[in-house]
């Protein structure tokens, strides 16, 4: 089962997610926002697909993702003891503090230079644990991660091919809402373009394109990722779970599951089970 946890304070606008997880970790679709995101992987493998870059990284290795990306996360393997921090830094917080963060482009650093990030990453993490003069400490660690994004990670923002406009970005968002809201529907992309206003071959064509896969395998992935959530938190029946998230039949729901994590639904339940009273 994959946890996280989500560290905020009151003083800094600063999110930080802590991942861990016990047996196998649901995949983060494809997705964007207008945050900086850092990745720091402690221990553990994941895939990222970030602009359409396919990314492997292992335990200490670092993912860089800029405003408007368009990236997903798939963990790789299984370990007792994974641990990742996801920091999302807001676009305004960034703004007001790097004037010139609009010329900027900001990139994974070198090895000597990641080291030194990851470091003041990490020191964040503890400090989230501190209680006293927790504030005050947090503050100085994100002003000192703030350096380092200019020090090591920013390069000037030229010539960025895989940058997508604002545009289309309102186009898929309105696309992957509708999905979202109407998943355990009969869906076809022939709806789903009648309800964006879109044509079907426009959609298909930018959906695909920007988005790595077919409008309908996402729809699929959308519906996956929702069973997974009732069949590890609920006591529904595989075909009740398959019929409420708008699978066309239980089969589907299986050949799909079985696909994503080798291994029946069922079979999976049985495993996490097993996991918690171990």
């Amino acid at each position: 089962m994959y946890r996280h946890e989500q560290v905020l304070t009151n003083k800094i606008p600063v999110k930080l997610v802590v991942h861990t997880k016990n047996i196998e970790a649901q995949t983060v679709l494809r997705h964007w926002h207008l945050a900086v995101e850092i990745d720091y992987i402690v221990d553990g493998a994941a895939k990222f697909v970030v602009s359409g870059e396919e990314i492997i990284v292992q335990s200490g290795d670092l993912v860089v993702i800029n405003s408007n990306e368009i990236h997903s996360v798939q963990p790789l393997g299984v370990k007792q003891n994974t641990l990742s921090l996801t920091f999302l830094l807001p676009y305004e917080f960034l703004k007001k503090e790097i004037s010139q963060l609009d010329g900027l482009w900001l990139i994974s650093p070198n090895s000597k230079e990641k080291t030194i990030v990851e470091k003041h990453l990490y020191q964040y993490f503890k400090d989230t644990k501190l209680s006293k003069n927790k504030n005050l400490f947090l503050k100085r660690d994100i002003y000192q991660i703030l350096l380092d994004l200019v020090n090591y990670l920013a390069t000037k923002r030229q010539n960025r091919p895989n940058i997508v406009t604002p545009p289309i970005l309102n186009k898929l968002s309105k696309v992957i809402t509708f999905i979202d809201q109407h998943s355990n529907e009969k869906l076809s992309v022939s709806k789903i373009a009648h309800n964006v206003h879109l044509s079907e071959g426009y959609l298909s064509r930018v959906f695909k394109k920007q988005m790595g896969t077919s409008i309908m395998k996402y729809v699929n992935l959308v519906r996956l990722i929702k069973a997974f959530e009732m069949l590890t938190n609920t006591n529904k029946t595989i075909d009740s779970i398959s019929d409420l998230v708008g699978f066309p039949n239980p089969k589907a729901f299986r050949m799909l599951f079985q696909k994503s994590y080798q291994k029946t639904p069922g079979k999976y339940r049985l495993d996490l089970k097993r996991s918690v009273i171990d």
